[in-house]
């Protein structure tokens, strides 16, 4: 018998999909109502999740464009520290590969 599956509160499935709506807009940003519209949800909802992540850091309103949000550098931070973390990673198995399959002469 499998493990039921574990449901994200609202609020944390909001944010993850607020998260991957403005993923790959930073440039230009989206405006509220182009994210509440991806995630469907209202505009005041969407609102409050922006100023909620903007207040942990994850998102920012575009200086000079306050209707237009993006991820925060911290949020593009964190995504290039667990790549350079994958890249190690690969790095020591290639390494690991290359030391035991070599033939001895």
């Amino acid at each position: 018998m499998s493990a039921p599956a574990l449901l994200a509160p609202a609020p944390l499935a909001r944010a993850k999909a607020v998260i991957e709506t403005l993923a790959g807009n930073n440039f230009d940003g989206l405006r509220n109502q182009q994210v509440a519209n991806a995630i469907r949800a209202s505009a005041s909802t969407t609102l409050r999740t922006l100023e909620a992540l903007e207040a942990v850091g994850w998102a920012e309103r575009i200086p000079g464009k306050d209707e237009r949000w993006r991820l925060s550098p911290r949020l593009i931070q964190l995504a290039i520290a667990h790549n350079a973390e994958v890249a190690r990673e690969e790095q020591q198995l290639d390494d690991f590969r290359n030391r035991y399959s070599r033939i001895p002469t």
